[in-house]
């Protein structure tokens, strides 16, 4: 635990009455950590792996909320919702993945007056409404431009390589079909910015890619 609180500087994230009562929580891959509607008691902070958010409408419409790899908290959204103590997302593990769990009691008591994880919360927060609205405001928003934003903001965060379990999820994320994805993968190949093969999507022309998103912001 020691290392993981190092290596992201927790300890000035966390005030001091959090730090007896973390525990890690090591997930496997393709297990679940939390599912919808179920018992809200601990928040949970991503420091290893890769999760997938997701979330079934009341019509059993299903969705993906987001990919997500440290830093990452989970039950932030929950924390400051007013359905209860009801878990809103399910999540998923992609790959081993390993987080911090802190009991919900010990973060209303000691967080919510701790000026430092407040601002920790807000810019969670802030990331995930960002990158919620980043393929979903703009009604001449093309497919292929969703899917170029995606694919910027992921390599900002986790390089230039993407590994695509399944075509559905990130369909989901970006809002379109998958058929509607799988010809603008096709289009982005055939113009030189990715290479795609099997699972793997990887930016070959990533100057261009980050100057045709840059000029997408400044025509706003």
């Amino acid at each position: 635990m020691k290392g993981y609180i190092d290596k992201y500087h927790l300890d000035s994230i966390f005030p001091a009455e959090f730090m007896p009562k973390l525990d890690v929580v090591e997930v496997k891959k393709n297990t679940y950590l939390t599912h919808q509607s179920s018992s809200f008691t601990h928040l949970y902070i991503l420091v290893e792996g890769k999760i997938k958010v997701e979330f079934y409408n009341i019509n059993g419409k299903f969705s993906v909320f987001a990919f997500a790899t440290p830093l990452f908290l989970i039950g932030d959204l929950e924390l400051f919702h007013s359905q209860g103590d009801n878990i809103i997302n399910t999540v998923f593990a992609q790959e081993r993945s390993v987080l911090l769990s802190i009991p919900l009691e010990t973060v209303r008591i000691f967080g919510l007056t701790d000026p430092g994880f407040l601002q920790f919360v807000c810019k969670q927060l802030s990331n995930k409404l960002f990158e919620s609205s980043l393929f979903r405001t703009g009604i001449f928003l093309t497919v292929e431009d969703k899917l170029k934003r995606f694919l910027y903001y992921h390599s900002k965060r986790n390089g230039t390589v993407l590994v695509l379990e399944k075509r559905e999820d990130l369909a989901s994320v970006l809002g379109v079909s998958v058929r509607q994805l799988n010809r603008a993968i096709k289009s982005l190949n055939e113009k030189g910015i990715i290479v795609s093969k099997n699972k793997k999507v990887e930016i070959i022309d990533y100057d261009f890619l980050k100057k045709d998103i840059e000029f997408q912001f400044d025509a706003k």
